[in-house]
C-alpha cells in the first residue's frame, strides 16, 4: 500500500531539509501532486524514491514547490513610491543602506533595486544588497541574469536598452548588465528555520507570506521586524498586509510599506 501525504511530508522534510509545517499544507499537497502528474509519478511512495535517488527530480521538486516566478518592477507604483519617498528618506538618515531581498526567487526583485539605485545616481559603495532563497538552482539562474519577456514586461524600453542586451542564441531573452549583477550578493537560506542577521534598513519579502500558515507568518513578521533598524522599512507584496502591525513594532506608511518604530 502506498504511503499517504502525511507520511510523504514527514519523509520529504528530512530528504529536502525543509520545514513543510510552516507552509499551508493543502498548497504543498497540490503542488506535489501537480509535479507528480507532470513527471508521470504514480504515487507518493514513488515520489519519495525519486527524491532520494534522482537529483534532477529533486531539483525539479524544489523549483516547483517554491514557485519561482517573479518580475522586474512588479507592482510598479510600489517601486515608484520606494524610489521617490522611501529611499531618499533612508539616505537622509544613513550614509550606507543595507537591503535584504528574502526570498529573492530568480533575482528580479533585488536587481530592480540595483537598477533604481543606478537611476538615482547612488554610488555602489553607498549600499549593499543581499538576496536569499531556499532554492539553490534558482539562485544559480539569478546569478546568470538572463530573463525572458515575462519577467521584463514592466521594464520600460529606455531601461531595457540601458541595462539589458538581447541574447541571440536564446530567442526572446535578455542578459542583464554585469554592473547591475555585481551589486547583488546571493545566499542560500531557509527563512522559516534559519536565523536572520540584523541591522537592515530595508527588507523586501514580497509574495511570500501568502503561502504560509498564520502562525508562521506571525513568527516571521517578528523575526523580520527584529532584523530592521529603527526607522527602516519592511516591504511586502501588493496583496499582503499585516494585522495589528504595532504588535511587531511596525507602522504602516503606504500600501505595502511598514516602518520600524
Amino acid at each position: 500500500m502506498s504511503i499517504n501525504f502525511e507520511e510523504f511530508k514527514n519523509q520529504a522534510k528530512k530528504i529536502l531539509n525543509i520545514n513543510f509545517d510552516g507552509y499551508k499544507l493543502k498548497r504543498v499537497e497540490r503542488r506535489t501532486e501537480s509535479l507528480m502528474r507532470r513527471h508521470n509519478v504514480e504515487d507518493f511512495e514513488e515520489c519519495i524514491h525519486l527524491l532520494k535517488t534522482n537529483e534532477e527530480f529533486k531539483a525539479a521538486y524544489l523549483n516547483h514547490f517554491t514557485i519561482n516566478t517573479s518580475e522586474f518592477f512588479r507592482n510598479a507604483n510600489n517601486y515608484e513610491y520606494l524610489q521617490k519617498k522611501i529611499l531618499p528618506k533612508l539616505f537622509n538618515k544613513n550614509k550606507k543602506l543595507k537591503i535584504w531581498s528574502a526570498p529573492c526567487s530568480n533575482g528580479c526583485e533585488p536587481y530592480t533595486i540595483a537598477i533604481i539605485m543606478e537611476e538615482m545616481g547612488i554610488h555602489s559603495n553607498q549600499y549593499e544588497i543581499l538576496a536569499s532563497d531556499l532554492d539553490k538552482n534558482i539562485i544559480a539562474e539569478a546569478k546568470e541574469g538572463i530573463y525572458g519577456m515575462s519577467s521584463l514586461k514592466n521594464v520600460s524600453s529606455d531601461l531595457l536598452k540601458k541595462y539589458f542586451k538581447p541574447v541571440s542564441t536564446e530567442g526572446q531573452k535578455y542578459q542583464l548588465s554585469k554592473k547591475i549583477i555585481n551589486q547583488v550578493k546571493f545566499e542560500y537560506k531557509d527563512l522559516i528555520k534559519d536565523k536572520y542577521s540584523t541591522d537592515w534598513d530595508l527588507i523586501l519579502s514580497r509574495n511570500f507570506f501568502i503561502y504560509l500558515t498564520r502562525e508562521i507568518k506571525s513568527e516571521l513578521t517578528q523575526k523580520f521586524s527584529d532584523s530592521i533598524n529603527s526607522g527602516g522599512y519592511f516591504f511586502l507584496g501588493s496583496t499582503e498586509f499585516i494585522f495589528n502591525p504595532e504588535q511587531y513594532g511596525l507602522k504602516k506608511e503606504h500600501l505595502s510599506f511598514y516602518e520600524k518604530q
